[in-house]
């Protein structure tokens, strides 16, 4: 499979089928999460970064709410992580928004966030989790996009419910492009 098949498949693009992909469905399913993995891996974490940063900002603050929200559409992504993929968001979410705070740490950025219950990612349920990534998307792009890259490197079966559709839309073209330039 190409890079840019691999890409739209997992990415909910429509590819042309490989010989490779039709192995792969034939042995029970779509391109892997290490497929994406190994894509996501081989790209300067510094340039993903940016990438994701780009669409936290280009991404619809509504729609993205809509997403993230649990019970938004009869739907609770972020909850559908289980515990440790739950946990694991939040505190990558809170790992760089830490870089973000300033100096008034993130317990004070923290407490501008309505309805926040805890700050504990330990504790923390998918309501808290999207509150966060609301957050982080609409006042700290950058601080998302670094905990988007990092996940999308680390465990890149949490990004679409911790990203959406839209923002993996936004990323995909991204990374196209990004492949695109590097093949001329």
């Amino acid at each position: 499979m190409s890079i840019l098949q691999g890409l739209e498949s997992m990415f909910g693009g429509h590819p042309q089928p490989s010989a490779q992909s039709d192995a792969a469905a034939q042995e029970g399913g779509a391109p892997s999460q290490q497929q994406l993995q190994e894509m996501l891996g081989h790209m300067d974490p510094q340039h993903l970064q940016q990438i994701f940063s780009q669409a936290a900002q280009q991404m619809n603050p509504q729609e993205y709410a809509q997403h993230v929200a649990p019970g938004a559409g009869g739907t609770d992504p972020l909850g559908s992580l289980g515990s440790g993929g739950l946990r694991t968001v939040a505190t990558t979410l809170l790992q760089h928004l830490g870089g973000s705070a300033g100096g008034g740490g993130i317990g004070a950025m923290l407490s501008h966030i309505p309805g926040l219950q805890t700050t504990d990612p330990n504790q923390m349920n998918s309501s808290d989790v999207a509150k966060i990534a609301q957050y982080a998307q609409q006042n700290h792009p950058d601080a998302f996009g670094r905990a988007a890259a990092q996940i999308g490197q680390q465990q890149p079966g949490l990004l679409p419910s911790f990203i959406g559709n839209a923002g993996l839309a936004i990323g995909a073209a991204a990374l196209a492009s990004h492949f695109m330039k590097n093949i001329h």
